[in-house]
Formats: structure tokens, sequence, C-alpha cells
């Protein structure tokens, strides 16, 4: 069904509007994570009906993500509703997609929950805050811990190292920065695929000096190995 044929944009309701604004937040989501998150104690058949429909209505576009699992991205109503930018309601590409699923995965899927901040939330929360940096991927934790998130895409344990190490770095030049870190209101958050990669990044870490009282933590998503990237750079 192409976007000519779609059925006539309706106001929606509280459920269509909570799915919705989650899906402006983390770019994209899955039945799971709806079911999980969103419209907690729904059934999975139930969540999907609700899913499709706002497919056919032209808020949600459907893909694959690893078959037979879809991902959910705005349609193009949902972008002029609520004013992202066009390029929102296209899928993802081959970098984007593990990136974008990655944070999802963290933030939504682990024990604890982690909240997805937008650039302005970031900028509001940290006004001294370059806008460069506030627009990197960031979190907040059930303690209202700041998160930055780096998520690893197949590349050596030592270039996720330097990587973190040039966030950090660049970071550490604004003295309200390190007051967080030694207070302990702010978390490196890196998302890789395997315990294995997990170790080998750890180690790579180890040899970058950093902050005093800088949290570092580890997420594991399995499903990064499925998504173009791989393990074999530990």
């Amino acid at each position: 069904m192409n976007s000519a044929e779609k059925k006539p944009r309706h106001n929606p309701g509280d459920r269509d509007r909570l799915i919705l604004e989650h899906v402006t937040r983390y770019r994209l989501t899955t039945l799971e994570v709806i079911r999980r998150v969103v419209l907690r104690g729904i059934s999975r058949n139930a969540v999907s009906k609700i899913a499709n429909r706002l497919c056919d209505e032209g808020m949600l576009q459907k893909h694959t993500l690893q078959y037979p699992t879809n991902y959910f991205v705005l349609g193009e109503h949902a972008v002029r509703s609520f004013g992202v930018g066009i390029h929102r309601a296209r899928p993802l590409g081959s970098q984007s997609l593990p990136q974008e699923f990655a944070l999802l995965a963290f933030a939504t899927l682990g024990e604890r929950q982690h909240l997805r901040l937008n650039t302005a939330e970031v900028k509001r929360r940290c006004e001294w805050m370059a806008l460069a940096h506030a627009a990197a991927p960031h979190c907040l934790d059930e303690a209202n811990v700041l998160e930055l998130v780096r998520v690893d895409l197949g590349g050596p344990a030592d270039h996720v190292a330097r990587k973190c190490a040039a966030d950090l770095t660049e970071r550490s030049r604004t003295s309200e920065f390190l007051s967080i870190v030694a207070a302990r209101q702010f978390r490196l958050v890196v998302v890789t695929s395997t315990t294995g990669k997990v170790a080998a990044i750890q180690r790579a870490l180890n040899l970058h000096p950093w902050p005093s009282g800088l949290l570092i933590h580890f997420s594991v998503v399995p499903q990064l190995l499925s998504l173009g990237t791989n393990a074999n750079h530990a």
C-alpha cells in the first residue's frame, strides 16, 4: 500500500499517541518493546493489530529487522504531526539500524529501564554542554544519572576504546562536566555484541586515563552480530 492509498489520517487515541511518542523518542521500536514499556499487559496479538493499523493509516512504517521480526519507524503522516524531519519516515541504513536498535535495546530491554534523551533535553539538563556533544546519544537511568552511550559497530576493541577516550577528553575540558563525573552523576555506556568483546574493550579502556569518579557500564546486545557488526576484532 503506497502513500496515496493510505487510509485517511485520524486523531490518534491515547494508546496510539503513546506508541507514536515512543517511536519519536527512540527512532524505532518493535512489538516486544511496545509490550514491555508502552502497552504493558496487552497481548502480542493485540499490539500487532494496533501497530498494523497505524501502518495502514500512514502513522507507522514497518521494515524487516531480522526475519521474521520487524521494526517500526514513524510514517509520513506522523512526521508531519510531530514536526520531525521527513527522513525519520525512511528505513534505517546499514549503520544507523544497528546503532539505533542497540540504543533501543539498552534502554528498554534490560533489567533496568533507561530514558533516551533528545538533544534539547540534554541541553536543558546541562546548559554548559556544547551542542555537538548534547546531540550524541544520551540516556537517563532510574537514579537520574546521565549516560553517554557509545555503540560498538564491530571495530577492533582498541578502536572503540580510543573513541570513548576522545569522547571524554573533549568533554573534560569543561569544569562542569568534571563536576558531574566526580559526583557520580555521569556514566559512559558501551554497547557491544558479546561478553568476549566486553572483556576486550575493557582491557583496551584500562590503557587510557579517565576522569576521577567516572562510571563505566557495558551492555550486551547479541542482535548486533546479525545486524552487520561482528566480534572478530576482540
